[in-house]
């Protein structure tokens, strides 16, 4: 496993997918109107604009922006976005993306694990973006059948040594009760993150290996290399609670001193 440091975790988060219509020219007049999305605040701001924007003889491809802002938005519209990606002629991957996406955020995995269904009947080839939110919705159901079934797809494209991919294998066994591959598949990570250890530490805390999440935890400071975030703290901090370990609280209460964080920031976690 190679190590990433602090310093580099921050950027392996969350996985930045480029709209392909960015390498496109926009006219003025089509420049204002992408500029409008852009300030949209709620369904009837979109609305308007989208029905500007149909007046417009704009590219097909930039259909995919206006799927993106439906979707993905705070206040997206799933029932909205759906009709514009049906209207759209040719689907490819990045439309499918944002609305598998736009569903695992909308608490609807089921319509993402049917759309990724749809998607491979139509021959439309995934890349590294579809797998974690496709994991995702995966680990919502509990549904380690189909999370098996990804993660073999995952490994026939190509993808299965994609960071994002395995932090979200990890996080999918973790939360089915399967440690032994969740464990396996961290072991295996190219290149872990804070959010490995987190999913690992998380998963082991709730499924009630408390004295295993500890030594994981510890096992993670001594090395030195990552700032453990507010959810792996939370779990700690469970585990201690869990085994009645006072001294183990105390320890973790001084990292939580030492290293800037307040109280009310970890008691917010879920």
């Amino acid at each position: 496993m190679i190590r990433t440091t602090v310093h580099q975790q921050h950027n392996l988060l969350i996985p930045q997918e480029k709209h392909p219509s960015r390498s496109l020219e926009l006219n003025s007049c089509e420049r204002e109107c992408f500029s409008l999305l852009q300030s949209c605040k709620c369904m009837k701001d979109f609305k308007q604009v989208h029905a500007h924007i149909l007046k417009l003889e704009t590219d097909a491809r930039r259909e995919g922006h206006l799927l993106t802002v439906c979707a993905i938005s705070e206040w997206s519209s799933m029932d909205y976005a759906c009709s514009i990606f049906r209207n759209i002629s040719d689907p490819g991957v990045f439309e499918f993306n944002t609305m598998i996406r736009g569903y695992v955020k909308d608490t609807d995995p089921v319509e993402a694990i049917l759309l990724y269904q749809e998607m491979h009947q139509k021959g439309v080839k995934p890349d590294n973006f579809t797998y974690p939110f496709l994991l995702k919705a995966c680990s919502y159901l509990s549904a380690i059948k189909e999370g098996l079934q990804v993660h073999g797809h995952a490994y026939k494209f190509g993808f299965g040594s994609d960071l994002y991919v395995q932090n979200s294998l990890i996080n999918l066994y973790g939360k089915c009760g399967e440690m032994q591959s969740c464990f396996k598949v961290f072991e295996n990570t190219d290149q872990v993150n804070i959010a490995s250890w987190s999913s690992l530490i998380g998963s082991h805390a709730k499924m009630g290996f408390w004295n295993e999440s500890l030594r994981l935890f510890t096992e993670m400071n001594n090395e030195g290399l990552w700032r453990a975030d507010e959810s792996t703290l939370v779990s700690v901090l469970s585990c201690c609670a869990n085994l009645g370990s006072l001294d183990s609280g105390r320890s973790v209460h001084g990292f939580l001193l030492r290293n800037g964080f307040r109280f009310t920031d970890v008691q917010r976690k879920p």
